[in-house]
């Protein structure tokens, strides 16, 4: 008798287990995706034994769109092939000769921008330094600033190092 009870305790423990793991997935999948299930997990799939657990369900994206985000979007425009004055970190300034790393903490430093000539007037610019960005005003672009690109102290140190 003790040994029915045990392998049924045992098998609702497997139960439980299989289906916390699979509210676990579902809710993280909707949480960080927002995606939903494809289809339900088959509870008859799992035997009273705890040997073996169903496979877990892959989730699929919703309505079948394309999943972006505002970064995503901001890398479709000239923010993509441009130094947007009120979202770029200091690293990407690193392909411009003359730019970095002086003039692009000034510039990052003192963001947002109403227009991409107010860089001009950032205090403590020297003569140089306004020589040197109005001889590369074409690379500029600008756009209202995005949280996703500007919170934190990414735009000083991203983490990418090359």
């Amino acid at each position: 008798m003790k040994r029915v009870i045990k392998q049924t305790l045992s098998g609702f423990m497997a139960i439980g287990a299989a289906i916390g793991i699979l509210m676990s997935s579902l809710l993280l999948g909707v949480a960080l995706l927002g995606v939903q299930p494809v289809s339900a997990m088959a509870l008859s799939d799992v035997s009273l034994k705890v040997a073996t657990l169903p496979e877990i369900t892959l989730l699929a994206n919703a309505g079948g769109r394309e999943l972006r985000n505002s970064v995503d979007d901001k890398l479709a425009t000239e923010y993509g092939n441009k130094i947007d004055v009120n979202n770029t970190n200091i690293a990407s300034f690193r392909k411009f000769r003359g730019l970095y790393p002086t003039i692009a903490g000034k510039v990052v430093a003192n963001a947002p921008y109403d227009e991409i000539e107010d860089i001009f007037e950032i205090p403590g610019l020297s003569q140089i330094e306004k020589d040197r960005l109005k001889q590369n005003i074409d690379i500029f672009t600008i756009s209202p600033p995005d949280p996703a690109l500007v919170e934190g102290a990414d735009r000083f140190n991203n983490g990418v190092y090359k």
